[in-house]
C-alpha cells in the first residue's frame, strides 16, 4: 500500500519518534501513555465503542477516559489494548524501525514503522518493499497525536 503524502526529509523526525513510542507503549502495556498519545477524536471514538460494547453510560465512559483514578478506566484501557493487538500482533511490535514521515499537510502525517529492524541504520541505501505498521498522526494543540480516524486518507482515490 502506498502511503499518501510527501516526505520532507530522508531521515525520521519527531513525528516518527512519537509513533514509535505509541507502539512501544502498546507492546509493554503502558496504556496510560498510549491513551495520552491519542487524538481527541480517537479517544472519543474509543470511549464510545467501549461504552456501547459494555452497555455503559457515555458519561461514565467519558469520566473513565479522562480520570486516571476512575474505577472503570483499567477495563476501558484493557479493551483498547485488546483491540489494537487484534490488528497488530504483539510479536510484530518488537524490533520496529522508523521511516521518514509522509506529510499530507501541516496537520496530518503518516509514519511507517518497518518490522524486524535489528540494526541502528539511519538510512536505507536503496528503496525496497518492507512490511510494517502505518500510523496516522495529527498535530493537535502543538503535539503530534495518533489519529486512527485519519486512516480515511489511505482510501484509494476514485478515478473521475
Amino acid at each position: 500500500m502506498r502511503i499518501p503524502g510527501q516526505k520532507r526529509s530522508l531521515y525520521p523526525d519527531e513525528v516518527g519518534s512519537r509513533a514509535g513510542k505509541f507502539a512501544e507503549a502498546i507492546r509493554t502495556g503502558d496504556m496510560d501513555l498510549a491513551w495520552a498519545m491519542l487524538s481527541k477524536e480517537t479517544r472519543g471514538m474509543r470511549m464510545g465503542v467501549w461504552a456501547t460494547r459494555n452497555n455503559i453510560d457515555m458519561q461514565l465512559a467519558y469520566r473513565a477516559g479522562y480520570d486516571a483514578r476512575h474505577p472503570q478506566r483499567t477495563s476501558m484501557l484493557e479493551d483498547f489494548r485488546t483491540t489494537v493487538l487484534r490488528l497488530w500482533p504483539l510479536e510484530d511490535l518488537a524490533d520496529l524501525g522508523i521511516a521518514p514521515t509522509s506529510y499530507i499537510d501541516d496537520q496530518h502525517a503518516f509514519v511507517f514503522l518497518p518490522f524486524g529492524v535489528t540494526t541502528d541504520t539511519s538510512r536505507i541505501a536503496r528503496r525496497r518493499l518492507m512490511s510494517g505498521l502505518i500510523i496516522p498522526m495529527l498535530l493537535e494543540e502543538g503535539q503530534w497525536q495518533v489519529d486512527l480516524p485519519s486512516w480515511r486518507f489511505l482510501q484509494p482515490q476514485e478515478q473521475g
